[in-house]
């Protein structure tokens, strides 16, 4: 039966020229499940006969789904996971042979038989397992037959769907198939426009064939009616590629530019960016005709949008038409809508000396040129890199000894070493200086010449190798040809203390010179990027960046949206990064700034503030805000009001106080209010209680968010105002709900006017419940009993699945399967319980109102969140936004500490700005605002917390181990407050107790912090002025006792060493011979380190402390700097590299040293703890071998200390040379790393060979 259909096959009448071979081929996959059902499936397609296969197929449930290469997908590459290796060999023969008959596929009726046939096997053979649908109402035949042919079958992924590939496959072909088989005419066109399931990446290639210009052009131009219709059924991703298909080409744009116009003042905001872009392309006459049409005809928002888009063309006619539909408008929101347009449009016509500036001309860059005895470097660099490599290679023999995978990498590259000869190096040393032959610059692309050239960075330490070299190992090394501006070697020179700041244009012409595009860098700036601060616009003055935009304006209007982008969506210019140029501009040119007021105070939030800074400098624009004030929207009348306060724009007052006059919505008032507020205005009157109390029962009266159901309103505590009458709980019921709309965790103005109007006692009150119950509805978990039910009913299941894995794939799952049913039913049960049944954070709002909370409580309440929940980065940054309203000495001290070492970036990220915004508000620096603002815990100037207990005195004082002591009036010591008297004071007895209570918590956080703060001063070399010294640490009742557990110096304004002295119990200061020793007035001070001092001084110092029967705070004089041969040219300590342990011993090394665990990368995979220590701005690295998440006790090796800058360009300041460190730095990190090492059982020859990775 086989050989008979198999010889029927060759029989075929030649169609599809000839490919009957093919057929058989393309689906010869089939053969691995059924060689019979596969020639049945090929004779079908090729001749139409025996149509019973197709069940028969759809009968196998889609097990040849994998065997034909999946041939429903769309966006992804065929990968057959765990599929045995000649079924996935098979697949991709199969997938090869239908790319080639596809390819051969001619317009002609034999030709689309066997088309429609083969995607009705692939339909019944798959069976729906693979089927991806692009969005357009299809069969599923015909969506197989599209997707196997436009995709799925293309042996290559990154050039798809092109002409070249698939000749025929136009909208002609799909219309012949549509018409064999009797289906619509007016199926095609949503077929090759509908991106309906299709995201951002897979839009682009979807179907990417049938876009091409030809075919498809010539269709559209023939069909107006059927064009016209699939617009008005297409979803947003649908109309955005039909605005691009006619958009790119002016014929088609001429005929159909009503519709791009009316999808460009259309319902959707993606479809609207899209189709504005070709707004400009529009012949002008046409174009005002279209918009003015629209303003007179269009819906209400499709009125509005086409104000917008008036407003962007900048000139008298758009000003025109808009005062002309503003006269004839009676819609108020499209009156506000074209007033505001217009007040855009005349900023930019009437301000003066918005013209575009015209740069002025440059010198080339100045050139340097590496001198002839670079090459005797370059021969020395050489014998370096080949004795590492043989040295490698040898490691790599020997590990391969004892390892399953065998290793070749290490031995390649000494071959490839090995092989270079001295004519390689001169021919990249002249390639480097400017020569062009490609021979020669084919040179600095050899892998081999690439490491000759690196190392050591001793060639980059010349005097005579300068940012042409650099740029020229760049472009020529192929390092990033594409950005050149991103490569190590132009980022570390430009990095570098005191180097030239050389302007885009320089940089553009010495690129051009390797052949690089003109636009290059300007992209560069204007592309999203993961390292925003290594981009040119923040690492360069602003007079290097705007005169290269000014020169080319074309892509600061692609960047805004002002015309259609030339690009793919993932590599799209972004709108953030192109404000962050315009922000450059000595001043904002007319033609970008209708656009950039529109993004200022548009309904976007994304660049909102980005675009506000870009505009802040524009002489009226107070004025042209405050006219925002008018607008229908909400939203905008809020942030225009922010935007005055943040411009401080005192003339706004009146229009501010006529728009609160009118205002209905309360978080609008608040918003003016705070406004109000900021700028100075007295806000007593509207502060009344009666007032505050009639605004209260207003907002009552609406219904609140829905999401506060789980709020209690009615077991809100009682308040009361300052002057201690009873504020009504409407009020405070009120205040919770207007916090949770403003969702503002930072408060505002207003709000804290409100909290400030209550006595403290009842600020606390209402503060501590508010945040107690945030934290318990954010953190409600699973019970046991739900825990228990919940793995009763899965355990089976996995256990199975276990059990089938280890018996599969034995080599990675045996951990699993020889778990016990009761172990994995206990495994389930933990992780239900510890699933979050929910969140506040859309609450977040009512945290705005906890500033009130004591510093003690507050610290100690988010301390303990943090421990727990810290995967909650959003509740996280919320709590601290709050807490930071405060400006206790606790919260501040604790955020400080947030600031400088916390386990996740985007916390310490967050902490850090919140401390400089404290700092601002205090007119402080950071390290200022760490000294004025350590708690006391409640002591005095002399050391003394006074208690009124009832008719007694106790007070607390610290004893020589800094712990709290109660004392009686007598000055004996107790243990503990007695029980009150019959007659004592109820609340004096309440006070005495609260207050000793927050004396042991607060003492407690402060030891702890500012024991880490003095730590870190020391390792940073900071420098305090001997006065701010003496006022804020010295006679500071806990402070002082920690800085006379320490040695400090006396500098001179050099920083050179003048006195060693230690500060004693009574005040005075004394020096090493006990003598007593006065400050200069003028003189600075630091801590003292061994790394500073000579042996016998360091020795001096500890027989001082230990005559003195004085504990150091922490080790000052035992850790010296490591001898260092070339610390210059030296970026890591490898000297106890190779020392074994496992990774939880490692791990408790580490934390006890106060050192965190890295993020982990793909795969959770990490291999560095670090610390940070961010006033030096570095960030101590000690690498490992590594281990992933979760975390499993693993062999583990010790391998690198080095030194990252904590911020600036991604490659340049990543890691410092030694002699960039400071020396304590130094000196404490390499002691750090040999205590480690201390905790591992020794050095081990062959740890490569033992680890897992």
């Amino acid at each position: 039966m086989l050989n008979k259909l198999l010889g029927a096959l060759g029989a075929v009448k030649n169609a599809l020229s000839s490919d009957e071979g093919l057929i058989r081929n393309g689906l010869a996959g089939l053969e691995r499940l059924n060689k019979q059902l596969a020639a049945r499936a090929a004779h079908f397609v090729a001749s139409g006969e025996d149509a019973a296969i197709l069940a028969d197929l759809r009968a196998t449930g889609g097990e040849s789904s994998v065997l034909l290469g999946q041939p429903g997908r769309l966006h992804y590459a065929f990968f057959a996971y765990l599929a045995d290796k000649d079924d996935s060999a098979a697949a991709r023969s199969s997938l090869s042979a239908r790319h080639a008959l596809y390819r051969r596929s001619a317009l002609q009726d034999e030709d689309i038989d066997v088309l429609v046939r083969l995607g009705k096997v692939l339909d019944a053979a798959d069976n729906g397992k693979s089927l991806e649908h692009a969005g357009a109402a299809m069969p599923d035949w015909l969506e197989y037959l599209l997707n196997d042919a436009l995709w799925a079958t293309h042996p290559e992924v990154t050039e798809l769907n092109l002409l070249s590939h698939l000749p025929a496959w136009d909208i002609s072909l799909l219309r012949a198939i549509l018409a064999r088989e009797e289906l619509p005419p007016a199926m095609a066109l949503p077929i090759v426009f509908e991106r309906r399931n299709m995201n951002g990446y897979e839009t682009e290639r979807c179907y990417r064939r049938l876009l091409v210009p030809g075919a498809l052009d010539d269709y559209m131009l023939a069909h107006p009616a059927e064009v016209e219709s699939t617009a008005a059924s297409l979803s947003a991703g649908g109309k955005q590629q039909l605005c691009q298909r006619i958009g790119g080409t002016p014929a088609l744009l001429a005929q159909y530019a009503p519709l791009v116009l009316k999808l460009a003042v259309g319902d959707s905001v993606t479809v609207r960016k899209a189709a504005s872009g070709y707004l400009n392309d529009i012949a002008p006459e046409q174009r005002y005709a279209l918009l003015a049409q629209l303003l007179e005809q269009g819906k209400s928002e499709e009125r509005g949008h086409a104000a917008d888009l008036l407003a962007r063309c900048g000139n008298a006619d758009a000003a025109a038409l808009l005062e002309s539909a503003l006269a004839k408008e009676s819609s108020k929101p499209v009156q506000q809508a074209i007033a505001q347009a217009l007040s855009r449009l005349q900023a930019a016509v009437e301000t003066p000396g918005l013209e575009l500036p015209v740069p002025q001309p440059l010198d080339t860059l100045p050139l340097t040129e590496l001198a002839d005895d670079a090459l005797e470097l370059l021969r020395a660099n050489q014998q370096e890199v080949l004795e590492k490599l043989k040295q490698e290679a040898a490691e790599e023999v020997e590990h391969n000894r004892s390892s399953t995978y065998q290793y070749t990498h290490a031995r390649r590259a000494y071959k490839e070493q090995q092989e270079l000869v001295e004519e390689d190096l001169y021919l990249a040393l002249r390639a480097l200086n400017g020569e062009k032959g490609k021979a020669t610059v084919a040179r600095l692309a050899y892998p081999a010449v690439l490491r000759v050239l690196a190392c050591g960075g001793r060639l980059q330490a010349r005097s005579d190798y300068g940012l042409a070299q650099a740029m020229r190992w760049a472009i020529g090394g192929k390092i990033n040809v594409y950005n050149y501006w991103g490569s190590p070697q132009v980022l570390q020179l430009l990095a570098k203390p005191g180097a030239d700041k050389p302007d885009l244009r320089q940089l553009t012409a010495m690129a051009a010179e390797c052949g690089v595009d003109d636009d290059n860098l300007g992209l560069v700036c204007l592309r999203p990027s993961w390292y925003r601060s290594s981009l040119p616009q923040y690492m360069l003055p602003p007079e290097s960046i705007w005169p290269y935009f000014a020169e080319h304006p074309a892509l600061i209007d692609e960047g805004l949206g002002l015309i259609a982008s030339k690009r793919q969506h993932y590599d799209a210019l972004d709108l953030g990064q192109t404000l962050a140029v315009l922000a450059t501009f000595p001043s904002l040119p007319g033609r970008w700034l209708p656009r950039a007021m529109e993004l200022a105070l548009g309904e976007g939030k994304t660049h909102r503030a980005l675009a506000q800074q870009t505009l802040s400098t524009l002489p009226d624009i107070g004025l042209r805000v405050s006219e925002a004030l008018k607008s229908g929207k909400q939203e905008l009348r809020i942030e225009a009001a922010r935007w005055l306060a943040k411009l401080d724009y005192r003339a706004g007052v009146p229009a501010l106080y006529a728009a609160l006059e009118k205002e209905t919505r309360e978080t609008a008032s608040a918003a003016l209010m705070t406004a109000l507020e900021q700028l100075g205005e007295d806000l007593s009157p509207y502060l009344a209680p009666e007032r505050l109390l009639a605004q209260a029962r207003k907002g009552l009266k609406a219904k609140p968010p829905a999401g506060m159901v789980w709020i209690n309103l009615d077991a809100l505590p009682a308040c009361r105002w300052l002057d201690g009458a009873p504020v009504e709980a409407e009020l405070i019921r009120w205040w919770v709900i207007l916090a949770c709309k403003l969702k503002e965790p930072a408060g505002n103005a207003l709000l804290e006017r409100y909290l400030g109007l209550l006595e403290p006692q009842s600020r606390a009150a209402l503060g501590s419940w508010l945040l107690h119950q945030f934290i318990a509805q954010d953190t409600r978990r699973p019970s046991h009993e739900e825990g228990a039910a919940w793995a009763a009913q899965h355990a089976d299941e996995r256990y199975d699945s276990y059990q089938r894995s280890a018996a599969r794939h034995p080599e990675y799952y045996a951990a699993e399967g020889a778990r016990t049913r009761e172990e994995v039913f206990e495994e389930i049960k933990r992780e239900k319980m510890s699933e979050y049944l929910g969140t506040a954070i859309g609450e977040k709002g009512m945290l705005a109102l906890v500033s009130g909370v004591p510093a003690h409580e507050l610290v100690g309440t988010l301390q303990l969140y943090m421990r727990d929940h810290y995967q909650r980065r959003a509740q996280v940054e919320a709590l601290l936004e709050a807490a930071c309203v405060s400006n206790q000495p606790g919260v501040i001290q604790f955020v400080l500490g947030i600031a400088r070492r916390y386990r996740t970036a985007s916390v310490q990220e967050k902490a850090r700005l919140l401390v400089d915004r404290i700092a601002e508000r205090n007119g402080w620096t950071q390290e200022q605002l760490g000294d004025r603002t350590i708690p006391t815990a409640g002591l005095d100037d002399s050391g003394v917390l006074q208690l009124q207990y009832g008719g007694r005195e106790f007070s607390v004082v610290l004893d020589a181990a800094l712990k709290p002591v109660l004392r009686n009036a007598e000055g004996k010591t107790v243990s503990a407050l007695p029980a009150p008297r019959e007659n004592d004071d109820a609340a004096s007895i309440k006070e005495a107790k609260q207050q000793l209570t927050a004396c042991k918590k607060e003492l407690k956080q402060v030891l702890t912090i500012q024991s880490a703060r003095l730590y870190e001063a020391m390792c940073s070399g900071r420098v305090w002025p001997a006065t701010e010294w003496r006022e804020y640490l010295l006679q500071h009742p806990i402070m002082g006792r920690l800085v006379q557990r320490l040695v400090w110096m006396e500098i001179d304004a050099e920083g050179k060493l003048l006195r060693l002295f230690r500060p004693t119990e009574d005040g005075s200061l004394i020096d090493i011979e006990d003598e007593e020793i006065e400050l200069a007035a003028d003189a600075n001070v630091r801590l003292a380190h061994a790394s500073l001092l000579d042996a016998a001084q360091a020795k001096a110092w500890l027989a001082h402390f230990k005559d003195y029967k004085v504990d150091a705070l922490f080790p000052q004089m035992k850790r010296q700097r490591p001898e260092i041969a070339d610390a210059a040219k030296t970026e890591c300590i490898i000297d106890r590299e190779g020392w074994i342990s496992d990774t939880f011993t490692l791990r408790g090394a580490f934390t006890k040293l106060g050192y965190q665990r890295d993020q982990g990368e793909d795969g959770g995979f990490f291999s560095q703890y670090s610390k940070d220590f961010i006033h030096a701005g570095i960030r101590v690295a000690i690498e490992f071998s590594g281990n992933c998440l979760p975390e499993e006790n693993r062999p583990a090796a010790l391998k690198s200390l080095s030194f990252q800058q904590l911020e600036g360009s991604r490659f340049g300041s990543s890691i410092l040379p030694l002699d960039k460190v400071p020396p304590v730095l130094l000196a404490e990190a390499y002691g750090d790393y040999h205590a480690v090492a201390a905790a591992c059982a020794g050095f081990d020859p062959q740890w490569q060979s033992k680890m897992p990775w």
